[in-house]
């Protein structure tokens, strides 16, 4: 994508807080409450599903759930009612992370990302709130998934035109929109998980879509503050350079092996709450945690990790040692293999202690901060100019194949050991770590590493 002559608005230069664009205050309240809003959702729906509302009870009240279950079933074959809510979730997580494909060619070729990013927010929060009735419960994942999906990687774009490209800040800016996503995502299950959960479905997924439709406030009364899109005739005009046919090849070649890695960790959004339910031991001092907060451990682990894991970063780099990114990529799909191999051992017993869970969950995501941050910022230096955003949003199409796989694998959870069930997810970003280390070498020559 050709850039506009400064990356950075005038208003940006002038207008600062901490040190950054006030922009970047925008786009990080946004982020922080768009996470709170999907994660809100994500954590209540596979329980939502299994528990309420694909039970005989409620079946009839959900739109268009015979045609739904029989898509499905010619599809995949025969499934029992808590297959077919595995399946769902698989497939809607799938979609949430396809659309940003769409979003970022939105952004790069149509729109620009400033009012795709709008758009898509405006779209999200229609479909939490058609998530609400049972009777739009079905399209509203559809329109959900689209509107979060143009809106995500949009709020990248943007963070990223804050700055010009060789502005110091950078770095530290997308770790700054890291820290609101996580916000979110552990205030999101923490808050809307347990209302929804122990109070009233409906109400959880309302709360969630009242955290979009603020996103979509604050991008509005913001607007202002954000750099102007480029000229939609410069947007359509960028091309493709001699070469980047090769740089394409090797970054599919990295999202397909991450896929690798997401097809575990979206079981964990999926199956793993209904094994919480069943198996784990969640009294503690004699409080009944609720299952959804198994969602806003995941959040609040990568927060924990982050300081011992920049500083090991720092340590290394002293000694001339840090891992280069594909290096630190098949790092991070080997802690995520050996996390589920954790989870595989503690689930012999008749009931898994909850520390065990933690200890899980904190390996999990140090995995997740050496693969997640590092690949993101492996594409959007790596990516062709003229697709930027279209590759920001092929790093989100390895995270739909994990999904719509892990989907699939969810039906296993009714007939396999638990353990096994456990050791098969492990074995996958295994599988990817092993082959990232042979192929590293050959993949960083391409991509000048």
């Amino acid at each position: 994508m050709t850039r506009p002559p400064s990356t950075v608005p005038a208003m940006g230069e002038t207008r600062t807080f901490a040190g950054h664009p006030v922009g970047l205050t925008i786009v990080t309240v946004a982020e922080a409450l768009q996470a709170a809003g999907v994660y809100g959702v994500q954590a209540l729906l596979i329980l939502y599903m299994a528990n309420f509302l694909f039970t005989p009870d409620q079946l009839a009240s959900v739109g268009g759930f015979d045609a739904w279950r029989g898509l499905l079933e010619s599809l995949f074959g025969p499934m029992s009612l808590q297959a077919l809510a595995t399946q769902t979730m698989g497939l809607y997580l799938g979609l949430f992370f396809l659309t940003p494909l769409l979003g970022g060619w939105l952004g790069d070729r149509l729109w620009g990302p400033r009012l795709t990013c709008i758009l898509g927010a405006v779209l999200a929060t229609t479909g939490m709130v058609m998530v609400v009735i049972p009777a739009t419960f079905l399209p509203g994942l559809l329109v959900c998934a689209f509107g979060a999906g143009a809106l995500r990687c949009n709020l990248n774009a943007q963070t990223g035109h804050l700055y010009a490209r060789d502005d110091a800040r950078r770095d530290a800016a997308f770790s700054i929109l890291a820290a609101g996503l996580n916000t979110g995502a552990f205030l999101g299950p923490l808050l809307i998980g347990a209302l929804g959960e122990r109070v009233n479905w409906q109400w959880g997924f309302a709360a969630a879509s009242g955290c979009m439709a603020l996103a979509a406030i604050t991008l509005l009364v913001g607007n202002g503050l954000m750099p102007a899109d480029t000229p939609p005739e410069t947007r359509r005009s960028a091309r493709l350079q001699p070469g980047d046919g090769k740089t394409i090849a090797a970054l599919i070649g990295v999202m397909l092996l991450t896929s690798l890695f997401w097809l575990a960790q979206s079981q964990v959004w999926n199956v793993y709450s209904l094994w919480g339910r069943d198996h784990l031991d969640r009294m503690v001092l004699g409080f009944d945690v609720p299952v959804t907060w198994l969602q806003a451990f995941d959040s609040l682990a990568p927060i924990l990790a982050v300081p011992p894991a920049l500083a090991l970063w720092r340590w290394q780099a002293a000694r001339g040692k840090e891992p280069k990114e594909l290096g630190k990529i098949g790092i991070g799909m080997a802690l995520m293999g050996s996390a589920f191999v954790w989870l595989a051992a503690g689930s012999g017993a008749e009931k898994t202690p909850i520390l065990w869970v933690v200890a899980f969950h904190l390996v999990l995501n140090v995995g997740w901060l050496y693969l997640v941050p590092t690949v993101n910022a492996l594409f959007s230096r790596a990516a062709p100019m003229a697709i930027t955003g279209v590759m920001l949003g092929a790093v989100q199409f390895a995270v739909f194949l994990g999904s719509t796989i892990s989907g699939w694998l969810g039906r296993f959870y009714e007939t396999m050991d638990i353990s096994a069930f456990w050791l098969l997810h492990a074995a996958f970003p295994l599988t990817g770590a092993a082959i990232m280390w042979a192929v590293r070498g050959r993949l960083g020559r391409v991509l000048k590493l």
